[in-house]
Formats: structure tokens, C-alpha cells, sequence
């Protein structure tokens, strides 16, 4: 089973201003010269203010505004997890010496610390799962919204992973841990004569790393992949 992975990274702003205007306004006064009191017409008040029976003040009709229609706003899907399969038993976690991620141990695996990763492998030889730690790229995080960066987090994982014999990802899907999970297929060789593999590649970013969790298995232990990856997703931190 493969026992080496390799590192690499990559790399990727806005602007906002506001504007004000005001104005100002006068005021005038006029002054108007009354006739004399005594010339003056006399003016009844009931005549000034009785109204003229025969003159009804005319009516305006009210504009009523134009019912707005009813837009329904399409709510997104839930996002998948990794995978629904039935997950593989679980017996404990591994934590990094230099606290750089967890993830759990399957049942009857070894677990193999290497530097700065680990790989855990079942006794048979037909499944393992390494898990990488990778920095960030300097000047800005990628992939911290959900669904969004997939393109970005699976180019990360062939970078990480494009030593290995013939590895080819397979499309990014979101997943419900925050990251992608995407299927692999490779070559690996063994007393000089090559053998397919394949198997699930999760990338899941932090503020300060992306996770990249690497599930490798021999046609044998292909069929073991879906539930391996189901008892590991949430486990990955």
C-alpha cells in the first residue's frame, strides 16, 4: 500500500465609498394696505361661510395600489454527507503529535505516525487511509463557505496527491462537513507489477489549514470505501 504523500499550495479583495449633497431655502414677507374700515363692505358670517346648496364639492376617487405578486424564493437543497453507506466501526481517535488534525481508527487497522501525515491500514492489506495536513494559502483562506471554493479544494488534492502512480480525481461534490469529497483512481505497484486502485479522496478547510483525508483500496476492498468514508467524515477535525 502507498506510504508517501506530498505537499504544495496555492493562491488567490474589494473596495467600497459613499457620497452627500444638501441645500438650503428663503423665507419673504409682504405687507398689503387695507381700505378704509367705514368703506369697507359689510360681509354677514353666515353668508361668508354657509355653503351653496346647489354646488356639491366634488368627490376624488382614491387610487388603490396594484397588489403586489407573490414571489417564492427556491430554498437550496441540504448538502449530502460524505457518505450514506453504513459506516465501518470505529475503535479510538488519533491525534497528531503537533495537533494538527484528529481522525478516528478503524476497527483492526494499524495505525503508522509519519512525518507530519499518518497511515492506517487494514490487516489484510485491501484498504488504508492516510490523512495531510496543508497550510492555508498566504493572503487569503479558501473553501470556509460551505459549497462554494470546490474547483479550488480539489485542485489542493491533486496538488497534495499528484505524485502517486497515475492518480486521476474524479468531480468534487460538496459535502456536509464543509469541504468536497471526490472519488480517485491510480495504479499502485507491487514486486514491480502494477494493480488498480482507487478510492475517496475528503478535503475539508479550517481557517488556518485544509484537511485531506485519503481513502486507498485494492479492487478486493473496494467495496469497504462507502462505509470507511461514513465512519471518518465526522471524525475529521
Amino acid at each position: 500500500m502507498a506510504r508517501r504523500y506530498w505537499l504544495l499550495g496555492l493562491a488567490l479583495f474589494a473596495a467600497i465609498a459613499v457620497v452627500w449633497a444638501g441645500q438650503g431655502d428663503r423665507a419673504r414677507s409682504a405687507i398689503e394696505l387695507a381700505p378704509a374700515a367705514a368703506q369697507a363692505p359689510r360681509i354677514s358670517p353666515s353668508a361668508a361661510t354657509s355653503p351653496t346648496p346647489h354646488a356639491p364639492a366634488p368627490t376624488i376617487p382614491l387610487l388603490q395600489p396594484a397588489p403586489k405578486p407573490s414571489i417564492a424564493i427556491p430554498t437550496a437543497p441540504p448538502i449530502a454527507p460524505a457518505s450514506t453507506a453504513p459506516p465501518l466501526p470505529l475503535v479510538g481517535n488519533y491525534t497528531d503529535p503537533a495537533g494538527r488534525f484528529k481522525v478516528g481508527v478503524l476497527q483492526d487497522f494499524k495505525v503508522s505516525p509519519l512525518a507530519g501525515s499518518v497511515l492506517v491500514e487494514s490487516g489484510d492489506g485491501q484498504l488504508a487511509y492516510a490523512v495531510v495536513a496543508q497550510a492555508q494559502p498566504y493572503g487569503g483562506a479558501i473553501g470556509l463557505t460551505p459549497g462554494a471554493d470546490a474547483d479550488n479544494l480539489a485542485k489542493v488534492a491533486a496538488t497534495v496527491f499528484q505524485r502517486g502512480e497515475g492518480f486521476q480525481p474524479g468531480v468534487p461534490q460538496p459535502e456536509a462537513g464543509g469541504g468536497v469529497v471526490l472519488d480517485w483512481t491510480g495504479s499502485l505497484t507491487i514486486a514491480g507489477k502494477a494493480q488498480p486502485v482507487g478510492g475517496v479522496v475528503l478535503v475539508r478547510p479550517t481557517a488556518r489549514q485544509i484537511l485531506l483525508l485519503i481513502v486507498t483500496a485494492t479492487e478486493t476492498g473496494a467495496a469497504r470505501v462507502p462505509g470507511a468514508i461514513a465512519a471518518l467524515a465526522p471524525t475529521l477535525q
